[in-house]
Protein backbone atom coordinates (compact mmCIF):
# COMPACT_ATOMS: atom_id res chain seq x y z
CA UNK A 1 0.00 0.00 0.00
CA UNK A 2 0.98 3.52 -0.90
CA UNK A 3 1.82 6.14 1.77
CA UNK A 4 -0.65 7.66 3.55
CA UNK A 5 -2.01 10.91 1.81
CA UNK A 6 -3.64 14.10 3.66
CA UNK A 7 -7.19 13.40 2.96
CA UNK A 8 -8.36 17.01 4.91
CA UNK A 9 -8.57 18.60 2.09
CA UNK A 10 -11.44 20.09 0.06
CA UNK A 11 -12.06 19.00 -3.42
CA UNK A 12 -10.56 16.42 -5.27
CA UNK A 13 -7.64 14.17 -4.49
CA UNK A 14 -4.93 15.15 -7.13
CA UNK A 15 -4.00 11.70 -9.37
CA UNK A 16 -7.63 10.23 -7.81
CA UNK A 17 -9.98 11.47 -10.97
CA UNK A 18 -13.70 10.53 -10.71
CA UNK A 19 -14.04 7.10 -11.04
CA UNK A 20 -11.07 5.88 -9.45
CA UNK A 21 -11.58 2.61 -8.03
CA UNK A 22 -10.43 0.94 -4.82
CA UNK A 23 -10.41 -2.72 -4.20
CA UNK A 24 -10.68 -2.29 -0.17
CA UNK A 25 -11.74 0.95 1.64
CA UNK A 26 -8.78 1.43 3.29
CA UNK A 27 -6.90 1.90 -0.34
CA UNK A 28 -9.21 4.69 -0.34
CA UNK A 29 -7.98 5.84 2.86
CA UNK A 30 -4.83 5.74 1.88
CA UNK A 31 -5.37 7.75 -1.03
CA UNK A 32 -6.66 10.69 1.23
CA UNK A 33 -10.02 10.19 -0.98
CA UNK A 34 -11.79 9.30 2.47
CA UNK A 35 -9.97 10.02 5.55
CA UNK A 36 -11.81 7.60 8.54
CA UNK A 37 -11.81 3.92 8.18
CA UNK A 38 -14.86 3.41 10.05
CA UNK A 39 -16.65 6.59 10.00
CA UNK A 40 -19.19 7.46 7.36
CA UNK A 41 -18.67 10.74 7.40
CA UNK A 42 -15.08 12.93 7.40
CA UNK A 43 -15.48 16.47 8.42
CA UNK A 44 -14.72 18.99 10.65
CA UNK A 45 -17.22 20.76 12.92
CA UNK A 46 -16.14 24.15 11.92
CA UNK A 47 -14.51 23.69 8.55
CA UNK A 48 -17.35 21.22 6.98
CA UNK A 49 -17.15 17.73 5.62
CA UNK A 50 -14.04 16.56 3.18
CA UNK A 51 -16.38 13.14 2.72
CA UNK A 52 -18.54 10.80 3.02
CA UNK A 53 -19.02 6.89 2.03
CA UNK A 54 -22.28 5.98 1.07
CA UNK A 55 -22.09 1.98 1.21
CA UNK A 56 -25.75 0.49 2.52
CA UNK A 57 -24.80 1.05 6.38
CA UNK A 58 -28.04 2.59 7.03
CA UNK A 59 -30.86 1.57 5.31
CA UNK A 60 -32.49 5.10 5.30
CA UNK A 61 -29.83 6.18 2.56
CA UNK A 62 -31.25 6.36 -1.03
CA UNK A 63 -28.94 6.23 -3.71
CA UNK A 64 -30.03 8.05 -6.94
CA UNK A 65 -26.85 8.43 -8.48
CA UNK A 66 -26.32 12.40 -9.14
CA UNK A 67 -28.46 13.12 -5.96
CA UNK A 68 -28.22 11.42 -2.44
CA UNK A 69 -29.97 11.26 0.43
CA UNK A 70 -27.68 10.35 3.23
CA UNK A 71 -28.24 9.49 6.91
CA UNK A 72 -26.14 11.27 9.02
CA UNK A 73 -23.59 9.93 11.65
CA UNK A 74 -25.02 8.12 15.35
CA UNK A 75 -27.07 5.54 17.00
CA UNK A 76 -25.59 2.41 15.70
CA UNK A 77 -24.04 -0.24 17.39
CA UNK A 78 -20.56 -1.38 15.69
CA UNK A 79 -22.42 -4.00 14.15
CA UNK A 80 -24.57 -1.99 12.25
CA UNK A 81 -27.82 -2.02 14.32
CA UNK A 82 -29.61 1.21 14.43
CA UNK A 83 -30.26 1.73 18.60
CA UNK A 84 -30.75 5.18 18.90
CA UNK A 85 -31.65 8.69 17.21
CA UNK A 86 -28.87 11.25 15.79
CA UNK A 87 -28.18 14.91 16.77
CA UNK A 88 -26.92 17.50 14.84
CA UNK A 89 -24.70 18.14 17.35
CA UNK A 90 -23.10 14.96 16.36
CA UNK A 91 -19.71 16.14 15.26
CA UNK A 92 -19.19 14.33 12.10
CA UNK A 93 -23.49 15.76 11.42
CA UNK A 94 -21.84 19.33 12.41
CA UNK A 95 -19.78 18.78 9.25
CA UNK A 96 -22.08 18.48 7.03
CA UNK A 97 -24.31 21.37 8.45
CA UNK A 98 -21.41 23.89 7.66
CA UNK A 99 -21.04 22.04 4.14
CA UNK A 100 -24.50 23.38 3.78
CA UNK A 101 -23.75 26.72 4.83
CA UNK A 102 -20.86 27.22 3.33
CA UNK A 103 -22.05 25.41 -0.03
CA UNK A 104 -18.45 23.64 0.05
CA UNK A 105 -18.06 20.38 -2.06
CA UNK A 106 -18.04 17.14 -0.35
CA UNK A 107 -16.01 13.90 -1.68
CA UNK A 108 -18.78 10.78 -2.22
CA UNK A 109 -16.79 7.71 -1.65
CA UNK A 110 -19.33 4.79 -2.35
CA UNK A 111 -19.09 1.52 -1.16
CA UNK A 112 -20.07 -2.19 -2.87
CA UNK A 113 -23.49 -2.41 -1.79
CA UNK A 114 -25.54 -5.12 -3.54
CA UNK A 115 -28.96 -3.77 -3.22
CA UNK A 116 -27.01 -0.03 -5.02
CA UNK A 117 -26.83 -0.50 -8.86
CA UNK A 118 -24.56 3.08 -8.07
CA UNK A 119 -22.32 1.36 -5.87
CA UNK A 120 -20.48 -1.90 -7.28
CA UNK A 121 -17.29 -1.76 -5.54
CA UNK A 122 -15.29 0.89 -3.56
CA UNK A 123 -15.57 3.94 -6.14
CA UNK A 124 -14.98 8.03 -6.15
CA UNK A 125 -17.51 9.54 -7.68
CA UNK A 126 -16.65 13.33 -7.32
CA UNK A 127 -18.15 16.36 -5.86
CA UNK A 128 -21.77 17.02 -4.17
CA UNK A 129 -22.83 20.28 -2.48
CA UNK A 130 -24.97 19.50 0.79
CA UNK A 131 -28.80 21.37 -0.54
CA UNK A 132 -30.77 20.47 2.09
CA UNK A 133 -30.66 18.75 5.83
CA UNK A 134 -34.21 17.61 8.30
CA UNK A 135 -34.65 15.82 10.81
CA UNK A 136 -37.57 12.72 10.57
CA UNK A 137 -37.99 9.24 11.73
CA UNK A 138 -36.51 6.74 10.19
CA UNK A 139 -37.20 2.66 9.28
CA UNK A 140 -36.26 1.82 12.59
CA UNK A 141 -38.08 4.79 14.19
CA UNK A 142 -35.83 6.62 15.94
CA UNK A 143 -35.15 10.47 14.94
CA UNK A 144 -32.87 10.60 11.78
CA UNK A 145 -30.92 13.22 10.66
CA UNK A 146 -30.80 13.51 6.64
CA UNK A 147 -28.45 15.49 4.22
CA UNK A 148 -29.60 15.84 0.88
CA UNK A 149 -26.54 15.97 -1.84
CA UNK A 150 -26.40 16.62 -5.74
CA UNK A 151 -23.68 16.20 -7.90
CA UNK A 152 -21.49 19.19 -8.97
CA UNK A 153 -21.45 19.19 -12.85
CA UNK A 154 -18.16 19.33 -13.69
CA UNK A 155 -16.08 19.75 -17.01
CA UNK A 156 -16.14 15.84 -18.85
CA UNK A 157 -19.31 14.93 -16.66
CA UNK A 158 -21.51 12.92 -18.76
Amino acid sequence: MPPFRKSRTYGHIPDFPVGAAFKYRRDALAAGVHGVIRKGIHGDRNGGAFSICVSGRYMDNEDFGDKIIYVGSGGQTNRGTQIGGQSFANPENQSLLVSHETQMPVRVLRGPDKHNPHAPRYRYDGLYVVENWYKRKGKAGYDMCFFELTKIEEEGDD
